[in-house]
């Protein structure tokens, strides 16, 4: 895990990815005064601020994720916070696959759906996700006909 989020507690963590706010951590922070066998994730799932399922994600596998090498495409570290489920996934899939030259990227696509703030997806892209696949440029469907009809030489 970089350096920087190795030292920052969840709350910070999650307020960096843009899923609460400052005030939502204070005020989990002093439920958590009261409740002491509560986490911070806990009390704001329960509060509705963020899924439970997202706040296990980053206390639970956000770390170990971030340290591995081989990175996985956006919408596979979306789907596993729990912050896009199947359906809207392939709902941008299919929205990516309409329209293919220029292909939108993925995550400009459920920021442009409002599912997530670009914030968030920033996060993702420069803790977990594959951004150098993900800033590839797309090859065009004529592009990619003109080079499949060469006849380049076999090795």
């Amino acid at each position: 895990m970089p350096k920087k989020l190795a030292k920052k507690l969840l709350g910070e963590i999650l307020q960096e990815a843009g899923l609460v706010s400052a005030a939502q951590i204070q005020i989990a922070l002093q439920d958590q005064g009261i409740y002491d066998d509560m986490r911070i994730g806990e009390i704001l799932a329960l509060r509705g601020w963020l899924k439970q399922e997202t706040a296990d994600f980053f206390a639970e596998r956000f770390p170990a994720l971030v340290k591995q090498p081989n990175k996985k495409p956006l919408g596979v570290y979306l789907k596993e916070a729990a912050l896009l489920d199947d359906h809207q996934i392939r709902i941008l899939l299919a929205e990516q696959q309409k329209n293919p030259t220029p292909r939108i990227r993925f995550g400009k696509l459920v920021v442009l759906k409002g599912w997530l703030k670009q914030d968030t997806v920033d996060f993702f892209l420069d803790n977990l996700a594959a951004r150098a696949e993900q800033d590839k440029v797309y090859i065009s469907q004529t592009v990619l006909k003109t080079l499949t009809n060469h006849p380049f030489p076999n090795k």
